[in-house]
């Protein structure tokens, strides 16, 4: 990792365990740095361990205006009525990243404390998220507001992706939507090869911020649950995937 960050200019914190076998891989795994679009992966949590099988409430359309559609909105920007169900919130906002379902999914759960709140439940104590879709992603270098760690990423991931730790069902919910995300394809899914299924989250943000996040199952190993965290001190700095993918290589090469 440290090769990675000399060659990339790139800060990266990293943890990843093989469950299997109880090996890890660590790496500034408990330094703060902002969760971007990761956040949503627990709002999706928070809001099924309240509503899973509510499917009356999950099915039922959320009006909301046009002021809040907001950038980076592929799903919500295109709707001819602006309706979500939560269903339709939580798979627009784990597929697609969608930042304006991702605001309305903090206001079905209470508002952004309501993640730090299951975060900690889930035995995550570095994680706090502040404000909402775009503020959250600004990334200042030093500003604890919206951050988390590698380390307690992949503690609320193991909790509520294999663990079960939100329920079963909200465990099979999540990890139907995360296995079908559309937005890793340059990040860690770039650094597999070979045969593999990954139920992931990515996030983005200023300063070179790319994150990834989720569970891979690959052949006879794991699961591994992993987190990628980035970022840099440049204001315009580019968003470097690639650093994302290496990163992946690593962690499949050290686990498996």
């Amino acid at each position: 990792m440290d090769a990675i960050e000399t060659q990339s200019g790139v800060t990266l914190a990293v943890s990843a365990v093989n469950l299997a076998t109880g090996e890890s891989v660590q790496h500034q795994s408990s330094e703060p740095l902002p969760m971007c679009s990761l956040f949503k992966v627990i709002a999706v949590g928070a809001l099924l361990k309240a509503h899973a099988y509510d499917e009356q409430y999950l099915n039922t359309p959320v009006p909301f205006s046009a002021d809040q559609i907001v950038v980076n909105s592929p799903v919500a920007s295109k709707l001819g009525i602006l309706q979500m169900t939560p269903n339709e919130m939580a798979d627009a906002a784990l597929r697609y990243s969608d930042n304006t379902a991702g605001n309305l999914l903090l206001e079905q759960i209470g508002g952004p404390a309501a993640i730090r709140q299951l975060a900690q439940q889930l035995g995550a104590t570095s994680t706090r998220l502040d404000r909402a879709e775009p503020e959250l992603n600004e990334g200042i270098p030093g500003d604890l507001r919206d951050t988390t760690t590698a380390d307690d990423m992949v503690t609320i991931l193991r909790a509520l992706l294999i663990d079960g730790q939100a329920g079963q069902l909200t465990q099979s919910k999540l990890q139907d939507w995360m296995l079908q995300n559309t937005t890793s394809g340059a990040r860690a899914r770039a650094g597999l090869s070979g045969s593999y299924e990954l139920a992931d989250k990515t996030g983005a943000g200023g300063y070179g911020i790319v994150n990834d996040a989720g569970v891979l199952w690959q052949g006879g190993s794991g699961p591994i649950v992993f987190s990628i965290l980035t970022r840099t001190d440049d204001p315009a700095a580019k968003n470097n995937n690639d650093v994302i993918a290496q990163a992946m290589r690593l962690i499949t090469l050290e686990l498996q």
